[in-house]
């Protein structure tokens, strides 16, 4: 008979995870966009100014820092951002496959809410993420969405192989991951 190591309840998994993350962002913030304030903070997405400080973060600042140390490894070039149609878009070109964190900013928390309902229910089935942004769901690919404030985050892993990292974890773990690091920092710089 083989035995199966046991894992770790899922609320402590939970529990380090948010504890590693808020302790890497509890750095004084420098300047540049890791001393923004979260998605949803600004008065008006109608006007295009280009992507908030805070979505900016999710390609500088420390989160590529803290997620190449929860990874084991580090993307093959630095994190490549873009901006179209209010869509920030963070590509992490890894030797693996590709990560990709969108910021989808919204004129109000009202527009961002419909926004995210209308890509849960175009998903197929979801599990819901309890204690993550406002909302947040993982598809069945792995890729998680997250509601927060005027904004909706997706970390897209469809993409990365079955089991991504030194060690290997699944997709969603991985998503989860980037998800939770994200929104830990935004809390933390916010105003």
């Amino acid at each position: 008979m083989t035995t199966r190591p046991s894992r770790p309840p899922a609320r402590t998994v939970a529990a380090l995870l948010l504890a590693l993350a808020a302790a890497a962002c509890a750095a004084p913030p420098g300047p540049g966009p890791s001393a923004a304030a979260p998605p949803g903070a600004r008065t008006s997405a109608t006007a295009d100014l280009g992507p908030s400080p805070a979505s900016l973060m999710v390609c500088a600042g420390s989160v590529p820092t803290q997620l190449s140390g929860a990874f084991g490894t580090d993307p093959a070039t630095p994190p490549a951002g873009t901006w179209a149609q209010h869509l920030y878009t963070c590509t992490y070109a890894y030797a693996e496959g590709t990560l990709l964190i969108t910021v989808k900013e919204l004129a109000d928390r009202a527009t961002a809410a419909a926004h995210f309902e209308g890509l849960r229910g175009s998903a197929g089935p979801v599990t819901p993420v309890t204690g993550l942004g406002d909302a947040a769901y993982t598809r069945a690919d792995g890729s998680t969405v997250v509601l927060r404030d005027g904004s909706v985050l997706t970390v897209d892993v469809h993409r990365l192989p079955e089991r991504f990292g030194r060690p290997p974890r699944s997709r969603s773990n991985v998503s989860v991951t980037v998800a939770t690091t994200v929104m830990i920092c935004w809390k933390e710089h916010a105003p």
